[in-house]
């Protein structure tokens, strides 16, 4: 099973991106393959970008993005959200990783992936998860 970093849902939607057609790839090959768990963190960055015209050229309505979302909790293996135990986990190693401003995204996706004990995730901000040893497998896709 692979967690899919929000970096994938937007360049697998946005034909323009030269990482369009390798994050497509692999996005699809998970669905197919019955392995993609989404996360609440990675549908809201999704939601926030994808209808944002400072992020993006083309953007979304709001009908679209959600009808887009809906169609991700059919194809999803699972839905993953925080709790308490997560949150508690991920801040009392904020400093140890020196997370700050947007980078508590990613440290809150990354300890939602140990506390569900999923190692392996699809993103093109792989420095971004290297440093958590309990991620296994970082998927670039190329």
């Amino acid at each position: 099973m692979y967690y899919i970093d929000t970096n994938i849902l937007i360049y697998a939607n946005s034909s323009e991106s030269t990482f369009h057609k390798s994050a497509s790839k692999i996005f699809f090959d998970i669905i197919e393959r019955k392995e993609l768990i989404i996360h609440e963190i990675v549908l809201a960055e999704f939601f926030a970008v994808i209808t944002d015209s400072r992020k993006m050229r083309n953007p979304w309505a709001i009908s679209q993005a959600k009808k887009y979302i809906k169609k991700l909790y059919d194809v999803a293996q699972e839905l993953h959200f925080l709790n308490m135990e997560i949150l508690k986990m991920a801040f009392a190693f904020t400093e140890d990783f020196n997370i700050t401003r947007y980078n508590i995204y990613d440290h809150l996706l990354a300890y939602s992936m140990k506390f569900f004990n999923v190692e392996k995730l699809v993103t093109l901000n792989k420095k971004d998860f290297e440093k958590y040893s309990f991620i296994k497998e970082i998927c670039v896709p190329t």
